[in-house]
This record gives structure tokens, C-alpha cells and sequence, in this order.
């Protein structure tokens, strides 16, 4: 295995270099989700970073969506104070072509040593897994392809169905979109919180969620076979947590008899609206436990619980654990 120093030194240097490597077929998603989080942390913290794209040769890349990435940098041209090397993902071949006859994975050997931090969107997992970058350490994915990942490279701890996972200087996320999460992670890491929600917030995002989290929401889950206006009604549950959840107020919200409403949730959502109400409020909760030092009784009225009570037996039969227990095991001890 490469040796990378697990070295989380937050001391203040001039603007650290962020390479984002790509090759034909990559997702676009993957490499223009982080690379405008930086740009924002850049806005809002000048001198920051500095961004480079790179791809194996060099040249125009062409993404999987028809777009095309113009004057990458071969890879034997990056500077030699790489701070953080992101490798995204994309579509099969070309990410096997780029591993193998390209010689990524060869070069993520060599470059391991010098750099602070190195990290994956998506299926780009898969490279730091053939350099050996995952031997010995938890990461993750895109759901799809976690069991692909551990049957190739047994040595790696998968974390099935997460939004990104740390261990130390190697963080890995899960499919596309998270790619942004994992950035703003990586910048929040850097540049603390207020700067990380600042660029939340820019990028409109719903919310900001902890790697901890399941990679499909509960609330994508419920609206799959879920009509129009169900779909709508889950959405807005999501977004008040706080409101008076009964069956009746969700009935009336929907125009809705109880009973009808009850029996149309269960049959297009595969759960009741108290247990869903139940997992909204946990997923809540859950956030706040690996985002702040706030108290169990703070979390517990911020995230719809009436009592600490209540939400330790709602953690208990969610995540088998309780929140404190859940905070120890997610929360990063740097955080």
C-alpha cells in the first residue's frame, strides 16, 4: 500500500492546489460539482485554492454527457504541491482504459506520497482501489456498485450505502451529486463551517448532509411509487419537521379523509405516516449529531421530538444505537 501520511494539519499555507482528474467518459457531474464549490470557497475566501483539471494525457476529454473538458493537464505536468487529488468517476471503460493502459492507477502510486489528501466521486473509487489506496481503509461508493468494489479489492472496508466517508487522509463519496458534498466537506475541513454553509447556500442545496447518511434519502425512497400529490406532501415533510405531523393535519394537507389517507400512504410509500414522520424527524436529528455540539435535548426539539426520551427510542429502533452512541461513531473526531 502507498504510503500517505494520515496528517490532518489545519496549519494556515497560501492557496492549496485541488486537482480534479478526468478521462474520456467521465461525469460531467463529478468534476463541475466540486470544482464550483471550490470556485465559491475561492469568492468567498480569496487565495484559498487553486484548481487544476488533468486527465492521463492530457488534451480535450470528452464526458459522458456530450460536453468537452478543453486543455487538461497530463498528469506528468501537475505541479509538484498537490494539496488534494480528486479522481472522479464515469462510465466503464473509460474509467478501466484510464486505470490500466493509461497508467492512472500506476501514477496515483507515485503521487500518493506527496500529497495531503486524495479523494473519489463516485466510481473514480475504483482507481484509488487498484493503487492500493483503500488497502486497510473504509470508504464507499455509489451504491451500485459497492459489492463490485469489495469483491475486487477485498482489503478495502466498504461502507454500504453512505453519502461519503473519511478515513483519514483518503475520503471517498458515493454517486455524483455527493461529489459536491464531499467538497464541501473537504473545504469545511479547511475553511471551517461558516464558509461550508456559505457555499451551501449559494448552491441552493436543500440541506447539508453528514456522510453518515444513507445515500438514497428516505424521502427519494418514499416518492418512487408514490402519486403527484403524495409525492408533493413527502417533500413538504421533510421540509417541517417541527409542524404538527398527525395523520389528520397530513390527511387534511392532501384533501384527504384519515382513513383513506392512511391506507393510499402505506400502499404507494411502503411505510405508515407515523413511521415516516419517525424517519424524517431521525434523519433530522442525525444531521444535527454529526454537525454540532448542540445538547440531546436542543436536537431533540430542533428535529420534532417532544423529548430526549422520545428521540432515544426512535434512535434505538432506527439505528439500533443511541444518538450519543451514533454521534461517536459518525462524528469525525476533528469535527
Amino acid at each position: 500500500m502507498p504510503a500517505l501520511t494520515d496528517n490532518d494539519d489545519k496549519t494556515a499555507v497560501s492557496a492549496r492546489t485541488i486537482v480534479l482528474v478526468v478521462f474520456d467518459g467521465v461525469e460531467s457531474i463529478d468534476v463541475a460539482g466540486p470544482a464550483s464549490v471550490f470556485s465559491k470557497a475561492e469568492l468567498w475566501r480569496p487565495g484559498s485554492y487553486r484548481l487544476h483539471v488533468a486527465s492521463p494525457t492530457g488534451g480535450a476529454v470528452a464526458t459522458n454527457g456530450g460536453l468537452t473538458l478543453t486543455d487538461t493537464l497530463a498528469l506528468p505536468q501537475l505541479p509538484d504541491d498537490i494539496d488534494t487529488l480528486i479522481v472522479a468517476g464515469g462510465d466503464e471503460p473509460g474509467l478501466r482504459a484510464a486505470i490500466a493502459e493509461q497508467g492512472l492507477a500506476d501514477w496515483l502510486v507515485q503521487a500518493a506520497p506527496r500529497v495531503r489528501r486524495i479523494a473519489s466521486v463516485c466510481t473514480g473509487a475504483f482507481a484509488l482501489a487498484a493503487a492500493g489506496l483503500l488497502d486497510d481503509r473504509e470508504c464507499t461508493t455509489h451504491w451500485r456498485v459497492c459489492d463490485l468494489l469489495q469483491q475486487m479489492r477485498p482489503q478495502a472496508r466498504m461502507r454500504h450505502d453512505r453519502v461519503f466517508v473519511r478515513d483519514g487522509p483518503v475520503w471517498t463519496s458515493a454517486g455524483v451529486t455527493t461529489g459536491i458534498e464531499l467538497a464541501i466537506a473537504l473545504v469545511e475541513d479547511d475553511l471551517g463551517h461558516a464558509t461550508a454553509m456559505e457555499i451551501a447556500r449559494t448552491l441552493a442545496l436543500p440541506m447539508l448532509r453528514s456522510g453518515a447518511e444513507p445515500q438514497l434519502s428516505e424521502a427519494l425512497r418514499a416518492q418512487a411509487g408514490a402519486s403527484h400529490r403524495l409525492r408533493e406532501l413527502v417533500a413538504w415533510i421533510g421540509l417541517h419537521p417541527l409542524e404538527n405531523l398527525s395523520v389528520e393535519v397530513l390527511a387534511e394537507r392532501v384533501q384527504m379523509s384519515p382513513r383513506h389517507f392512511a391506507r393510499a400512504f402505506v400502499a404507494e410509500t411502503g411505510c405508515t405516516p407515523a413511521r415516516y414522520v419517525e424517519r424524517t424527524r431521525v434523519s433530522k436529528a442525525a444531521q444535527l449529531l454529526c454537525q454540532t455540539r448542540w445538547t440531546q435535548e436542543k436536537i431533540a426539539s430542533s428535529s420534532g421530538f417532544r423529548s430526549v426520551d422520545a428521540l432515544q427510542r426512535a434512535f434505538a429502533r432506527q439505528h439500533g444505537v443511541t444518538p450519543q452512541a451514533y454521534r461517536d461513531r459518525e462524528r469525525p473526531a476533528s469535527a
